[in-house]
């Protein structure tokens, strides 16, 4: 007994080849469209925008009253350093000169001298971030409302 399956008969093998020749043909006469095909760019004039004279002079207004409230920006990296060695501590100055000298040998810059602190906290104290009041014959230091603000 001979088996007519093992083999493809001829139909098929024409109607295989029919398939593969539509499919090609297709494949051939389908045109690829690329994104910039399908997109067209117009040119758009733009203009810069004006500022109203009124929202500038609110702007003006806000940035002095800004400045009149807060002065921050008008502190030295020093001042900034001792303001956060507080953390919500009241400290002696040895202790604060321990604290910012600490940060600061590592990156090779020289310690604060005994005078330079003084003279910074001072500052800060005239500027009303810090308060200090004696305990014993010593001061010791504490940051404001304002020195908690800025620490912030």
């Amino acid at each position: 007994m001979e088996d007519k399956n093992d083999l493809p008969t001829e139909e098929e093998n024409e109607e295989k080849e029919k398939v593969k020749t539509y499919i090609e043909k297709k494949n051939e006469t389908k045109e690829k469209k690329v994104a910039k095909d399908l997109v067209t760019l117009t040119h758009v004039e733009t203009q810069k925008q004006k500022i109203s004279p009124e929202a500038r002079d609110l702007a003006q207004a806000l940035k002095e009253s800004y400045l009149e409230h807060d002065q921050f920006e008008r502190l030295t990296n020093d001042e900034i350093t001792i303001l956060e060695t507080f953390m919500g501590k009241r400290l002696f100055l040895e202790r604060i000169a321990i604290i910012a000298n600490q940060s600061r040998m590592p990156l090779g810059i020289p310690g604060l001298k005994r005078a330079e602190l003084e003279e910074i906290i001072e500052s800060l104290v005239s500027k009303n971030y810090i308060e200090s009041e004696m305990v014993g014959d010593k001061p010791v230091y504490f940051l404001t409302e304002r020195g908690k603000y800025r620490v912030q």
